[in-house]
């Protein structure tokens, strides 16, 4: 039976933190499993965190010192772990109660596996636009199991040959999942998408914080894409078609919605929705010029 280590990492959040690390002491699976906190926050938040690790001895706080950004908090994490199986959750969310064990069921070599996303903001309008713009990759379906492009760190596992044979996540702010699986995939591994492996995520609800995030995302998005010689190699050689992105992504996210319950809901929030894909567009734009101005 492989032993998992869960790893979490954490800033200045310990109120959703807790409600995550519960969800995490109840599950079902039969492995042996630690969770791992890796927290930059600042002390008045540390003291809080580190009072979970008295709530069970399967839980390992790893303090740093200053903030750290996720992809190099995971990296720290997965090399303080012992586990054969990694996963990964982020701090703002809530794994279902078989999460653990079906993750264990699925895993297989040279593979990255993740599953479901669900809105853990269904009462908040800005909070379901945030997660159909972001997570509409990771909507339900029911056939089981299909073979994606990518996957995201808050419903993320493999085991842990393949995190040495990638070499970890790259340390910018945003993007290093899916940097991560195209590197998998460029060297011939792959990544499934399980139906029962269901996590929800509280999405930002705040106008200027989701502002603020998605223009975050596709500034990231251009820079690691660029870093790493990775498309749409056409607009950063003209970067003004950056502003034809959110039509794309319209529709793109029309096609995986329109099969769904929440196709009535991308049609009502569509104003609100398009706003956000130009905020993230926007973002892309000036994430070309800072990385040309480096």
């Amino acid at each position: 039976m492989k032993s998992i280590s869960v790893i979490i990492p954490s800033y200045n959040d310990s109120k959703k933190i807790y409600n995550c690390v519960n969800s995490l002491l109840n599950q079902s699976v039969s492995n042996p499993v630690e969770i791992l906190i890796v927290d930059s926050s600042n002390k008045e938040y540390q003291k809080k965190v580190e009072k979970l690790s008295s709530l069970d001895s399967r839980i390992k706080i790893i303090k740093l010192d200053r903030q750290t950004f996720p992809g190099a908090a995971r990296n720290i994490g997965i090399d303080h772990s012992k586990g054969e199986i990694i996963v990964l959750i982020d701090s703002d969310c809530e794994a279902d109660q078989h999460w653990l064990q079906n993750i264990s069921n699925h895993i297989d070599d040279n593979t990255v596996i993740t599953g479901i996303i669900k809105n853990g903001t269904k009462k908040s309008i800005l909070g379901t636009c945030s997660y159909l713009v972001e997570f509409n990759n990771f909507l339900e379906f029911n056939h089981g199991k299909k073979r994606v492009k990518t996957a995201a760190t808050c419903n993320f596992a493999a085991k842990r040959m393949v995190f040495e044979k990638v070499g970890g996540f790259a340390e910018s702010r945003a993007f290093e999942d899916s940097l991560f699986c195209h590197k998998l995939i460029s060297i011939g591994g792959k990544i499934c998408q399980y139906d029962d492996i269901i996590i929800s995520h509280n999405n930002k609800t705040k106008f200027k914080n989701i502002s603020a995030n998605q223009k975050m995302l596709g500034k990231y998005s251009a820079i690691v894409r660029l870093e790493n010689n990775m498309s749409p190699k056409a607009i950063f050689r003209f970067p003004i078609l950056s502003f034809l992105l959110p039509l794309y992504r319209y529709f793109s996210i029309a096609t995986r919605v329109i099969k769904t319950s929440h196709i009535f809901q991308f049609i009502l929030y569509t104003p609100l929705i398009i706003y956000l894909l130009i905020v993230w567009a926007v973002g892309f734009y000036q994430g070309i010029f800072t990385y040309r101005a480096r």
